[in-house]
Protein backbone atom coordinates (compact mmCIF):
# COMPACT_ATOMS: atom_id res chain seq x y z
CA UNK A 1 0.00 0.00 0.00
CA UNK A 2 2.96 2.43 0.49
CA UNK A 3 4.31 1.84 -2.62
CA UNK A 4 0.61 2.63 -4.20
CA UNK A 5 1.00 6.06 -2.39
CA UNK A 6 4.29 6.56 -3.82
CA UNK A 7 3.56 5.69 -7.22
CA UNK A 8 0.27 8.49 -6.60
CA UNK A 9 2.52 11.19 -5.42
CA UNK A 10 5.08 10.76 -8.16
CA UNK A 11 2.30 11.08 -10.99
CA UNK A 12 0.54 13.68 -9.26
CA UNK A 13 4.11 15.71 -8.85
CA UNK A 14 4.55 15.23 -12.55
CA UNK A 15 1.05 16.29 -13.55
CA UNK A 16 1.40 19.21 -11.67
CA UNK A 17 5.14 19.91 -13.09
CA UNK A 18 3.81 19.47 -16.31
CA UNK A 19 0.70 21.53 -15.87
CA UNK A 20 2.42 24.74 -15.49
CA UNK A 21 2.96 27.02 -18.52
CA UNK A 22 6.27 27.87 -21.29
CA UNK A 23 6.16 31.16 -22.19
CA UNK A 24 7.87 32.30 -25.17
CA UNK A 25 8.26 35.86 -25.92
CA UNK A 26 9.93 36.82 -29.33
CA UNK A 27 10.56 40.45 -30.89
CA UNK A 28 12.18 41.97 -33.73
CA UNK A 29 13.26 45.74 -33.80
CA UNK A 30 16.56 46.33 -34.35
CA UNK A 31 17.63 42.60 -34.00
CA UNK A 32 15.44 39.01 -33.19
CA UNK A 33 15.30 38.19 -29.47
CA UNK A 34 13.64 35.13 -28.13
CA UNK A 35 13.39 34.26 -24.80
CA UNK A 36 11.85 31.06 -23.02
CA UNK A 37 10.43 31.22 -19.18
CA UNK A 38 9.20 28.09 -17.09
CA UNK A 39 8.89 28.34 -13.38
CA UNK A 40 11.36 30.47 -12.07
CA UNK A 41 14.09 29.66 -15.04
CA UNK A 42 14.34 32.76 -17.63
CA UNK A 43 16.38 31.23 -20.73
CA UNK A 44 17.36 33.92 -23.33
CA UNK A 45 17.98 31.68 -26.69
CA UNK A 46 18.58 34.57 -29.06
CA UNK A 47 20.70 36.77 -30.02
CA UNK A 48 23.18 34.01 -28.49
CA UNK A 49 26.27 34.73 -26.38
CA UNK A 50 29.65 34.45 -28.29
CA UNK A 51 32.24 32.48 -26.68
CA UNK A 52 35.83 32.91 -27.40
CA UNK A 53 37.11 29.82 -29.03
CA UNK A 54 40.39 28.42 -27.39
CA UNK A 55 43.01 28.50 -30.27
CA UNK A 56 43.66 24.79 -31.42
CA UNK A 57 47.44 23.45 -31.37
CA UNK A 58 48.66 22.77 -34.28
CA UNK A 59 49.52 18.78 -34.66
CA UNK A 60 52.35 17.71 -37.05
CA UNK A 61 50.57 16.19 -39.96
CA UNK A 62 50.55 12.14 -39.84
CA UNK A 63 50.85 10.01 -42.63
CA UNK A 64 47.83 8.62 -43.44
CA UNK A 65 47.60 4.60 -44.40
CA UNK A 66 46.85 3.95 -47.85
CA UNK A 67 43.28 3.46 -48.37
CA UNK A 68 41.12 0.46 -49.26
CA UNK A 69 39.27 0.36 -52.05
CA UNK A 70 35.43 1.27 -51.28
CA UNK A 71 32.62 -1.48 -51.44
CA UNK A 72 30.35 -1.15 -54.69
CA UNK A 73 27.18 -0.04 -53.56
CA UNK A 74 25.60 -1.75 -56.65
CA UNK A 75 26.39 -5.00 -54.77
CA UNK A 76 25.42 -4.47 -51.33
CA UNK A 77 22.09 -3.12 -52.83
CA UNK A 78 21.93 -6.33 -54.24
CA UNK A 79 22.60 -8.45 -50.81
CA UNK A 80 19.97 -6.45 -48.98
CA UNK A 81 17.20 -5.09 -50.71
CA UNK A 82 15.53 -1.63 -49.65
CA UNK A 83 12.57 -2.48 -47.21
CA UNK A 84 11.05 0.53 -48.43
CA UNK A 85 11.41 -1.00 -52.68
CA UNK A 86 9.86 -3.97 -51.03
CA UNK A 87 6.36 -2.20 -49.66
CA UNK A 88 6.23 -0.30 -52.59
CA UNK A 89 6.78 -3.45 -55.37
CA UNK A 90 3.87 -5.68 -52.61
CA UNK A 91 1.81 -3.00 -51.97
CA UNK A 92 2.02 -0.52 -55.16
CA UNK A 93 1.34 2.97 -55.81
CA UNK A 94 -2.02 3.25 -53.56
CA UNK A 95 -0.34 1.15 -50.65
CA UNK A 96 2.32 4.06 -50.49
CA UNK A 97 -0.37 6.50 -50.75
CA UNK A 98 -2.94 5.05 -48.44
CA UNK A 99 0.11 5.06 -45.83
CA UNK A 100 1.31 8.66 -46.40
CA UNK A 101 -2.43 9.87 -46.06
CA UNK A 102 -2.81 7.73 -42.42
CA UNK A 103 0.23 9.67 -41.97
CA UNK A 104 -1.13 12.65 -42.56
CA UNK A 105 -4.14 12.00 -40.93
CA UNK A 106 -2.88 11.71 -37.45
CA UNK A 107 -0.49 14.34 -37.92
CA UNK A 108 -3.49 16.51 -38.28
CA UNK A 109 -5.67 15.24 -35.91
CA UNK A 110 -2.91 15.90 -33.37
CA UNK A 111 -2.80 19.91 -34.60
CA UNK A 112 -6.18 19.86 -34.36
CA UNK A 113 -6.31 19.03 -30.57
CA UNK A 114 -3.24 20.49 -29.36
CA UNK A 115 -3.76 23.73 -31.34
CA UNK A 116 -6.32 25.01 -28.66
CA UNK A 117 -3.94 24.71 -25.92
CA UNK A 118 -1.44 27.29 -27.73
CA UNK A 119 -2.69 30.58 -26.37
CA UNK A 120 -1.15 34.12 -27.57
CA UNK A 121 -1.15 36.83 -25.17
CA UNK A 122 -0.20 39.15 -27.34
CA UNK A 123 0.61 39.46 -31.21
CA UNK A 124 1.78 42.10 -32.63
CA UNK A 125 3.05 43.46 -35.86
CA UNK A 126 3.84 46.75 -37.63
CA UNK A 127 4.76 47.16 -41.32
CA UNK A 128 6.09 50.16 -43.35
CA UNK A 129 5.54 49.21 -47.43
CA UNK A 130 7.61 51.65 -50.10
CA UNK A 131 7.68 51.42 -53.72
CA UNK A 132 11.39 53.46 -54.14
CA UNK A 133 9.49 56.99 -54.51
CA UNK A 134 6.61 55.72 -56.69
CA UNK A 135 3.79 56.63 -55.90
CA UNK A 136 2.04 54.18 -57.85
CA UNK A 137 4.06 51.15 -56.87
CA UNK A 138 3.86 51.72 -53.39
CA UNK A 139 0.19 51.46 -53.64
CA UNK A 140 0.34 48.19 -55.27
CA UNK A 141 2.80 46.91 -52.88
CA UNK A 142 0.73 48.27 -50.04
CA UNK A 143 -1.91 46.69 -51.63
CA UNK A 144 -0.21 43.34 -52.70
CA UNK A 145 1.23 43.37 -48.70
CA UNK A 146 -2.00 43.65 -46.86
CA UNK A 147 -3.92 40.91 -49.34
CA UNK A 148 -1.22 38.52 -47.67
CA UNK A 149 -0.60 39.63 -44.54
CA UNK A 150 -3.96 40.21 -43.15
CA UNK A 151 -5.27 36.57 -44.28
CA UNK A 152 -2.65 34.94 -42.16
CA UNK A 153 -3.25 36.73 -39.27
CA UNK A 154 -7.04 36.30 -39.55
CA UNK A 155 -6.16 32.60 -40.00
CA UNK A 156 -3.85 32.67 -37.03
CA UNK A 157 -6.80 35.04 -34.48
CA UNK A 158 -9.04 32.44 -35.91
CA UNK A 159 -7.47 28.74 -35.28
CA UNK A 160 -5.85 30.14 -32.06
CA UNK A 161 -6.78 31.75 -28.11
CA UNK A 162 -5.39 34.98 -29.35
CA UNK A 163 -5.98 37.95 -25.68
CA UNK A 164 -4.43 40.75 -27.67
CA UNK A 165 -3.31 41.57 -30.95
CA UNK A 166 -2.69 44.54 -33.62
CA UNK A 167 -1.53 44.60 -37.43
CA UNK A 168 -0.86 48.14 -38.80
CA UNK A 169 0.67 48.35 -42.26
CA UNK A 170 1.52 51.81 -43.32
CA UNK A 171 2.38 52.97 -47.05
CA UNK A 172 6.09 55.04 -47.06
CA UNK A 173 5.95 57.34 -50.00
CA UNK A 174 9.01 58.66 -49.58
CA UNK A 175 11.16 55.94 -48.26
CA UNK A 176 13.15 53.32 -50.33
CA UNK A 177 12.95 50.08 -48.18
CA UNK A 178 10.57 48.08 -46.48
CA UNK A 179 10.42 47.58 -43.10
CA UNK A 180 8.49 45.23 -40.36
CA UNK A 181 8.60 44.80 -36.57
CA UNK A 182 6.79 42.29 -34.45
CA UNK A 183 6.11 40.92 -30.62
CA UNK A 184 4.52 38.00 -29.96
CA UNK A 185 4.26 36.41 -26.50
CA UNK A 186 2.59 32.77 -26.57
CA UNK A 187 2.59 29.97 -23.55
CA UNK A 188 1.83 26.61 -23.69
CA UNK A 189 1.40 23.88 -20.86
CA UNK A 190 4.06 20.63 -21.72
CA UNK A 191 1.26 18.31 -20.55
CA UNK A 192 -1.12 19.14 -23.39
CA UNK A 193 1.40 18.39 -26.06
CA UNK A 194 2.85 15.43 -24.43
CA UNK A 195 -0.59 14.08 -24.34
CA UNK A 196 -0.68 14.73 -28.42
CA UNK A 197 2.59 13.19 -28.95
CA UNK A 198 1.56 9.98 -26.78
CA UNK A 199 -1.80 9.86 -29.08
CA UNK A 200 0.17 10.27 -32.05
CA UNK A 201 2.78 7.70 -31.44
CA UNK A 202 -0.10 5.00 -30.75
CA UNK A 203 -1.68 5.91 -34.04
CA UNK A 204 1.28 6.03 -36.11
CA UNK A 205 1.84 2.42 -34.18
CA UNK A 206 -1.71 1.24 -35.80
CA UNK A 207 -1.94 2.66 -38.59
CA UNK A 208 1.46 3.49 -40.05
CA UNK A 209 3.97 0.83 -38.79
CA UNK A 210 2.11 -2.12 -38.25
CA UNK A 211 1.01 -1.62 -42.14
CA UNK A 212 4.36 -1.49 -43.56
CA UNK A 213 5.77 -4.12 -41.48
CA UNK A 214 2.59 -6.63 -42.92
CA UNK A 215 3.02 -4.97 -46.50
CA UNK A 216 6.94 -6.55 -46.42
CA UNK A 217 5.98 -9.79 -44.43
CA UNK A 218 3.19 -10.42 -47.08
CA UNK A 219 5.57 -10.50 -50.13
CA UNK A 220 8.16 -13.11 -47.76
CA UNK A 221 5.53 -14.79 -47.73
CA UNK A 222 4.43 -15.23 -51.58
CA UNK A 223 8.02 -15.94 -52.23
CA UNK A 224 7.92 -18.78 -49.83
CA UNK A 225 4.57 -20.47 -51.59
CA UNK A 226 6.01 -19.73 -54.56
CA UNK A 227 9.25 -21.85 -53.96
CA UNK A 228 7.16 -24.19 -51.78
CA UNK A 229 4.86 -25.26 -55.36
CA UNK A 230 8.16 -24.82 -57.33
CA UNK A 231 9.59 -27.48 -55.63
Amino acid sequence: MTFLYILLGIILFFVVILSIRITIDAEYFDEFKLNIKWLFINIPVLPAKKKDKPQKEENPKKEEPPKEPEPNPDDQAEKKENIFVTFYNNQGFDGVIQLVNNAVSSLGKMFSSFKKHIVFRELYLFMTVTGGCDAAETAMEYGRTCQKVFPAMGYIVSNFPVKKYDVEIEPDFLGNKNSAQFAFSVHIRPIFFINAVIVLAIRLVFKVVLKFLKGIKNKSNKENINEGGAL
